[in-house]
């Protein structure tokens, strides 16, 4: 069996009605056979795992049994991962179709990269795209420090498993911040990302989405308490603070090499994306 480039994990609990358009997603795009799918299920009780075993040969390897909470199974899932880059993708989420041709076409080029990121758009149910995140076309070194933005989102970043090792893992105790968290861990041990300009991740909303705020959707107060209290404690373990002229510098960056512009253009004319 040959070892895999990339492996992704898809974290999953009772969203059946998704989890077979992220499969998918993956499963579908060129240069899969450079990529190996992993799946953890939290021991659903819906038809989540007859979906996993429906794909079960697309699938390098998967689990249905109870865990604690969403960063435990990425953990447990990158701990099975051959992959020397790792990424995840959350069962209600895609993986843009033609990013890994993309994905995998910088890993080669830039083999002593340890850490890649793209953009992302969030759509709705029906496939209206409704926000656009568009960073930088490239990241020079020189606005790359130890008090950077962590302007990175979810699954679309991909990261050498060495790095993931190093930085200590996902915590588990973190349940809003969690990629968040880790990115400060990267910035902190002086990890240069570089930037891949194309979308990588597709992030559906909907009311059962834990993070997503749209419409009449919000957070409760007692989540707004969460998520605050994690992001003080990641500050404090991780000592990370963000600089505002680093942030402005990189904002007037973005200006120069054209980026907000493009994301205005994209925004304008990107309304739908086809969903599986």
């Amino acid at each position: 069996m040959s070892v895999p480039l990339l492996s992704i994990v898809i974290a999953n609990y009772n969203y059946g009605r998704f989890l077979e358009s992220a499969i998918l997603s993956v499963v579908s795009q060129e240069l899969a056979d450079k990529v190996e799918l992993i799946v953890c299920d939290g021991g659903s009780t819906d038809d989540s795992v007859e979906i996993i075993k429906k794909y079960s040969g697309q699938i390098s390897w998967w689990v249905s049994e109870k865990d604690n909470g969403q960063s435990d199974a990425f953990n447990k899932g990158f701990a099975h991962a051959r992959g020397k880059y790792l990424t995840w993708l959350n069962a209600d989420d895609i993986l843009v179709k033609g990013s890994l041709k993309k994905v995998v076409h910088e890993m080669e080029r830039h083999p002593d990269c340890e850490w890649f990121t793209g953009n992302f758009y969030r759509f709705t149910e029906d496939g209206k795209v409704i926000e656009i995140g568009w960073g930088p076309r490239c990241l020079p070194s020189f606005l790359q420090s130890k008090s950077q933005p962590p302007a990175v989102y979810g699954p679309t970043t991909f990261f050498s498993k060495a790095l993931f090792e190093r930085a200590g893992r996902m915590k588990e105790y973190q349940y809003f911040q969690m990629d968040t968290d880790l990115w400060r861990r990267f910035i902190i041990s002086g990890v240069k990302q570089r930037r891949i300009p194309c979308f990588c991740w597709g992030f559906r909303m909907h009311e059962s989405s834990k993070t997503a705020e749209f419409g009449e959707h919000k957070l409760s107060e007692e989540q707004l308490r969460k998520f605050d209290a994690e992001r003080a404690r990641s500050l404090e373990e991780t000592g990370y603070r963000m600089s505002k002229i680093n942030r402005l510098a990189i904002q007037i960056w973005r200006l120069l090499d054209g980026s907000f512009f493009k994301r205005f253009v994209l925004k304008c004319g990107f309304k739908r994306v086809e969903v599986m």
